[in-house]
C-alpha cells in the first residue's frame, strides 16, 4: 500500500470519527466524553496539516529539524487528551 492510498484512507476514517464526535459532543455534557471527543478533533486538524504538508501547501520543514516542535506536541496531544478523559471517566465511577 503506497503512502498516498494510506493518508488518503487515514483522512476518510478520521473524518467519520470527527463527525461522530461533533455528533455526541451535543449530546453529553460528561467531562470524560468531552476530552475524548476534543482529543478526537485535535487528532483530525492534526491529520490536516500533515496532508497540507505532503501537498506542498504548509512547509513543516524549519531548519535544521525535520518536525517542528509544536507540530510535534500537536501529534501527542490528543493522547493527553484522551488520558484525561479516562481518568475523568474512572473518578466519577469508583467504587469505595
Amino acid at each position: 500500500m503506497t503512502d498516498t492510498v494510506l493518508l488518503i484512507g487515514r483522512a476518510a476514517v478520521s473524518f467519520f470519527a470527527s463527525f461522530l464526535a461533533i455528533w455526541v459532543w451535543s449530546r453529553t455534557r460528561e467531562e470524560s466524553w468531552l476530552f475524548i471527543i476534543t482529543g478526537i478533533l485535535v487528532s483530525f486538524c492534526t491529520l490536516l496539516i500533515e496532508i497540507l504538508s505532503k501537498v506542498g501547501i504548509l512547509s513543516l520543514n524549519s531548519g535544521s529539524m525535520d518536525i517542528p516542535l509544536w507540530f510535534g506536541l500537536l501529534q501527542l496531544l490528543p493522547y493527553v487528551l484522551y488520558a484525561i478523559g479516562f481518568g475523568f471517566y474512572i473518578y466519577r465511577n469508583r467504587q469505595y
